[in-house]
């Protein structure tokens, strides 16, 4: 990639994965094929030329910090208030010359290709949307928000499950949750997320403020197979057994 010093990854490894009842352990501490989530996202961003990521710490934090030690940039999200709100403890640790910020989780980003993550960037730098966000279509995204896309191919929304028409439902397409934010949009529109229902800060509420500005969203859409979303014991068993096959044969 070109103009990395205008780039800046952040990885989310604040949450503590209550789904997987990994109670005395981050979620991105647990491991597959032998080594903790984490390690794989952050090779793999090393390898796309991001050396030093902002990483969002929170639950069980020192865990992290003795496991990672100075491999990062660390920032604290005192409370889990959601994923916009562990973004927004990012930017005092951004040089204020960043003009694009690349968000992924630390554990189904395990799976990204280095190649990928420099696709999906190139694609950003080319089009300069407010926003560009990994797409996939696995083969049941039954319980995951669908891309509602525009003509033109852009972004219109991303409309939930519970939410969405039975013609909507019919959509595979699915936000994986890695996105690339320009960055004067990024730290402007994380001040205008509101508190949802559930007491907390989604980053997913940018598409439609985005929107609402008249910016467009891209949306870069890759092979299933690299990404999984782990969020349940037959999720993490899934993930053991794909990587191992990446292992194994590359």
């Amino acid at each position: 990639m070109n103009n990395m010093d205008a780039l800046q990854a952040i990885v989310l490894a604040g949450g503590k994965g209550t789904r997987l009842n990994c109670a005395d352990s981050p979620k991105v501490m647990l491991e597959i094929a032998g080594k903790p989530m984490i390690d794989y996202s952050l090779e793999n961003l090393k390898k796309a030329g991001f050396q030093k990521p902002v990483l969002i710490v929170g639950f069980q934090a020192q865990k992290i910090k003795d496991h990672l030690k100075d491999q990062v940039i660390y920032a604290n999200q005192p409370e889990q208030l959601g994923t916009a709100d562990a973004v927004k403890m990012a930017e005092p640790f951004v040089n204020k010359n960043t003009k694009n910020i690349l968000s992924v989780y630390g554990d189904d980003s395990a799976f990204y290709d280095p190649k990928t993550i420099i696709n999906l960037v190139n694609d950003h730098l080319k089009k300069q949307p407010a926003i560009t966000l990994l797409t996939v279509e696995p083969k049941s995204p039954s319980g995951l928000g669908r891309i509602i896309r525009n003509q033109d191919g852009s972004v219109a929304e991303i409309v939930e499950e519970k939410l969405a028409t039975n013609e909507q439902k019919k959509i595979k397409e699915i936000n994986t949750g890695c996105y690339v934010f320009r960055a004067d949009f990024l730290w402007s529109a994380l001040k205008k997320v509101k508190k949802n229902k559930v007491g907390e800060y989604y980053l997913t509420d940018l598409i439609e403020i985005a929107r609402g500005e008249h910016q467009k969203v891209n949306a870069y859409k890759i092979d299933a197979r690299q990404w999984i979303g782990i969020n349940t014991a037959e999720d993490l068993k899934a993930a053991e057994e794909a990587m191992k096959k990446k292992i194994q044969y590359g």
